[in-house]
Formats: structure tokens, C-alpha cells, sequence
């Protein structure tokens, strides 16, 4: 092969380098390649329960944040968020919330 022909092998491999560490850099995120991606049909939703009263958190941005500070979250029908056992405050989010909050920034 020819040293040119090298070369814009090279060039090129390295715009390609370049590329894929600017779109990392800038933290874009690209669909997943080889997985199947499936739209969940049912819309975010998120409830506050506190001494079994429940009420709907309209905010879903701030129901993430809120969720995200509490010790654990575990699946039980829907997902509960909560710290501690027994009359605590508990988030309860549907899994079209939960996989929301999970690709905020805050959950990571």
C-alpha cells in the first residue's frame, strides 16, 4: 500500500478519535446501539405517601430530586423511595418515572 494511501487511512481514523471524544466530552447521548429501545406507554407519575395520606407530586424534575436523597429505592409493584422502615415519607414512583430519574444527572 501506498504511503498515501496510509496516510488518509490514518487522517481519517483520527477525525473519527476526535470525534467520538468531543461527543463524550460534551456528554451526548446517542441511542444505544444493539439494544432494543421500547417507549413505555403509561406517563411518569409520582406519589408522596406520609403517614398514609397520599398525594400526587405533579413536579416530576423535583419528585427525582427528592426521591434521589432518600437511602433506598426498591421495587414493590411500583418503586418506593424511602429511608428507614415503618411512618416515613415515601415516594412512590411508576416505572416510566423511575427509568426518567434514572437518566437525570442527579441520579448518577
Amino acid at each position: 500500500m501506498s504511503s498515501k494511501k496510509l496516510l488518509v487511512i490514518a487522517n481519517v481514523s483520527l477525525l473519527l478519535v476526535a470525534l467520538l471524544l468531543a461527543l463524550i466530552f460534551f456528554e451526548v447521548q446517542l441511542i444505544p446501539l444493539g439494544k432494543a429501545t421500547a417507549t413505555l406507554k403509561e406517563e411518569a407519575s409520582c406519589q408522596v405517601e406520609w403517614r398514609g395520606e397520599v398525594n400526587e407530586f405533579l413536579n416530576i424534575d423535583q419528585c427525582c430530586l427528592e426521591a434521589r436523597k432518600q437511602l433506598s429505592c426498591e421495587q414493590q409493584g411500583k418503586w418506593v423511595c424511602q429511608t428507614g422502615q415503618g411512618d416515613v415519607l415515601k415516594y412512590w414512583l411508576n416505572q416510566a418515572a423511575y427509568d426518567y430519574c434514572q437518566r437525570q444527572r442527579i441520579w448518577r
